[in-house]
């Protein structure tokens, strides 16, 4: 049976509500070795085996680098005025901001 991933917020609505922009980097965890790219789908595209690949979850994402089961979400980092915040710390920016609509 195959995992299908449903998430309660996305990448896309974070960048739909310009809390992150489009063709922003995120590093991946703990050495920052991957540089993804965020489409407007906010499907992150990183070259893994030689080969551009772009993945549509963030925890697919971390799955297809250290190929065990991850929270893309805690794995993922942007870099942001010096420092590093998981993709966590955007999903609770969006969520407080949908709470004050």
């Amino acid at each position: 049976m195959a995992y299908e991933e449903i998430p309660d917020i996305t990448l896309k609505m974070i960048i739909n509500a310009g809390i992150i922009k489009i063709g922003t980097k995120v590093y991946s965890s703990p050495n920052n070795e991957i540089i993804g790219t965020l489409d407007k789908e906010g499907a992150i595209t990183f070259e893994i085996d030689n080969e551009m690949k772009t993945f549509p979850f963030p925890s697919g994402a971390g799955r297809a680098i250290t190929k065990t089961s991850i929270n893309g979400w805690k794995y993922w980092r942007i870099l942001d005025n010096g420092i590093y915040n998981e993709l966590t710390y955007y999903k609770e920016k969006y969520k407080q901001t949908e709470t004050q609509r």
